[in-house]
C-alpha cells in the first residue's frame, strides 16, 4: 500500500506531523472545485487512512480564497453529455467519496474559508467538527445549475435536518457564518487570524481522548439503532485503552495516549 503523501498528484496536499494528518485540496485557481481526479484521490486518502495507526486526526482545508466551491462545472457539463449509465456512475463516484469520509475511523476537522459551495457544503456535513473563518459563505447552489444536491442530500439531512436541507436547497442562497452555525452546519467561528488556533486546540483535545473510544464512538453514531450500545461500553471498560484510562485518571495522570501538537 502506498503511503498517504505517494497517493497525491498535487490535487490534494497531504502532510504529517506525527498522530495528525491535513489534507489540503489544491486547486486554487478554481476555488478548488471537485474534478474527477480529486474525487478519486480524496476517496483513496480517505478509506487509507482509516487503516492508518499513526493517524490519530485529520484537517480538512483548502489552498488559496477558498474552501470548496463544488463541483467543476466543466467537468460536470461534460459528464451531462455522456451516456446516462455513465454519468451515473460519475455521480456515484461522488457518493463514495462522501461515504469513504462517514466511514472513516478517525476524526475529521474541517478549517473553511471563503467559500464552501455544493460539493463544499457536502465536506462540512460529513466533518466531525467545522470552524469556519467569519467571513465564509455557504450555499446548496445547484438548483441555480439546473441540478439539484440529490447525492449529498442524505448526509444534509443528518447534519442539518431536512428542513434546512429544503430551504436552502431549493433557493440556492449563500448564507453566513452566523446561519451556518445556528443550523449545526459549523461548530465555531474564527477570524482569519485565529482559526489556526481554534483549530489546534480541537486538535490537542482530540489527542487526549483514546482513539479506540473515538473510532468506536463515530461507528456508533453512524449506526445507533444497530448498536447494541451496553455491550459496547463493557467491551470497551474491559480492554486495555478503558483500564489504561480509568486506572490514569484514578492515578491523577495522563493516559499513555495522550499527547500535545505545539504547531
Amino acid at each position: 500500500m502506498k503511503g498517504l503523501i505517494e497517493m497525491t498528484n498535487n490535487i490534494i496536499q497531504i502532510t504529517q506531523n506525527n498522530a495528525l494528518v491535513r489534507i489540503a485540496f489544491n486547486r486554487p485557481e478554481v476555488l478548488n472545485a471537485l474534478s474527477a481526479g480529486m474525487i478519486s484521490e480524496v476517496t483513496d486518502v480517505f478509506n487509507t487512512i482509516t487503516n492508518d495507526e499513526t493517524v490519530r486526526v485529520i484537517v480538512l482545508e483548502g489552498n488559496g480564497k477558498a474552501f470548496s466551491a463544488g463541483a467543476d462545472l466543466a467537468y460536470m457539463k461534460k459528464s451531462g453529455e455522456l451516456g446516462l449509465e455513465e454519468n451515473e456512475r460519475q455521480g456515484t463516484y461522488l457518493y463514495q467519496m462522501y461515504k469513504a469520509m462517514e466511514d472513516c475511523s478517525k476524526p475529521i476537522i474541517a478549517k473553511a474559508h471563503g467559500y464552501a459551495i455544493g460539493g463544499g457544503f457536502g465536506f462540512l456535513t460529513l466533518a466531525d467538527i467545522s470552524i469556519a473563518e467569519i467571513n465564509t459563505k455557504f450555499s446548496l447552489s445547484e438548483v441555480k445549475l439546473g441540478i439539484n444536491p440529490a447525492v449529498i442530500g442524505p448526509f444534509c439531512v443528518k447534519k442539518i435536518g431536512l428542513t434546512h436541507f429544503k430551504a436552502l436547497g431549493i433557493t440556492g442562497e449563500l448564507i453566513d457564518t452566523k446561519q451556518a452555525l445556528r443550523i449545526g452546519l459549523i461548530h465555531e467561528i474564527a477570524s482569519a487570524d485565529s482559526i489556526e488556533t481554534a483549530v489546534m486546540k480541537k486538535v490537542n483535545q482530540i489527542l487526549a481522548a483514546g482513539p479506540n473510544a473515538i473510532a468506536t464512538f463515530k461507528s456508533y453514531c453512524n449506526d445507533m439503532k444497530g448498536t447494541n450500545g451496553a455491550k459496547q461500553i463493557a467491551e470497551l471498560r474491559a480492554s486495555k485503552e478503558g483500564q489504561e484510562g480509568l486506572a490514569a485518571f484514578i492515578e491523577k495522570r495522563k493516559p499513555n495516549w495522550a499527547e500535545t501538537i505545539d504547531k
